[in-house]
């Protein structure tokens, strides 16, 4: 099967991924979001307060997402075996084998000495330790890598903090991206989020007793991790899928 396995799993992934993406838009959806005031100017003029949702939870997005992180996690993992039945046809793969990630050589020494790459060829053992996020590596997809297996390890003990609910500050002066003639802002290009317990405002409160927030905040779901803290969740998932189909890429030539 050889990479074709790999990208089968790849599939899987981005399938998670896309469940992701529908579960917190539902989430997040205008029509499900309300401001509730929590304090008020002395003439009661104006108000500070948070976004909150009318209905859903981010449970669900926690279960979701600890899907993906597995899904793309086992990719590497699966692709060492790919690796190893390739050069050992007829032979079962071991319960050590994995894709090592870890901080320094000596560490990625002690991996291969519990045969975690057991009968690897050399040159694809090199490809997999340049992927390794040692120090002083600053390509996008060694941090990616380490942040997923990081955050996939810390799923399986228990599931990942995702905040109930954040804020962030619509963006201005920002060219908007035309597509299908439709203006859509980059996500790189959106304000710094706010945290979800922090109070946004002040907006004014009109006759009818509402407050006015004027689509100044847009609602956001982050992950609350110290690794990626304050990141859009969908975001961050596609970051870590893209890094795991670029590693795999790099095998690509063992499979010929």
């Amino acid at each position: 099967m050889g990479m074709e396995a790999v990208r089968d799993q790849l599939d899987w992934a981005n399938h998670h991924l896309n469940i992701l993406d529908q579960v917190v838009s539902a989430y997040i959806d205008l029509k499900n979001i309300e401001f509730l005031p929590e304090r008020y100017e002395d003439a009661n003029t104006k108000a500070w307060g948070r976004l909150s949702a009318k209905k859903g939870s981010t449970k669900a997005i926690s279960h979701v997402f600890g899907d993906f992180l597995q899904s793309a996690n086992s990719c590497l993992d699966y692709l060492v075996c790919e690796l190893f039945w390739r050069y050992n046809p007829g032979k079962p793969a071991k319960t050590s084998h994995k894709f090592p990630i870890v901080a320094n050589h000596t560490a990625f020494n002690k991996e291969i000495g519990k045969e975690a790459l057991f009968g690897i060829p050399f040159e694809a053992i090199a490809v997999i330790e340049g992927l390794q996020p040692y120090d002083g590596r600053t390509d996008a997809v060694h941090s990616n890598l380490n942040t997923l297996r990081i955050l996939t390890n810390k799923h399986k003990h228990t599931k990942i903090h995702v905040a109930a609910l954040t804020a962030n500050p619509s963006p201005s002066n920002v060219v908007p991206v035309v597509k299908d003639g439709i203006d859509y802002v980059r996500i790189g290009d959106l304000p710094s989020t706010l945290h979800f317990e922090t109070k946004i405002g002040p907006f004014p409160i009109m006759e009818n007793g509402c407050v006015d927030v004027d689509g100044k905040f847009t609602p956001m779901v982050v992950v609350e991790e110290s690794e990626c803290r304050g990141v859009l969740i969908t975001l961050l998932a596609a970051r870590l899928c893209e890094a795991v189909a670029e590693a795999c890429n790099r095998f690509d030539q063992f499979f010929v």
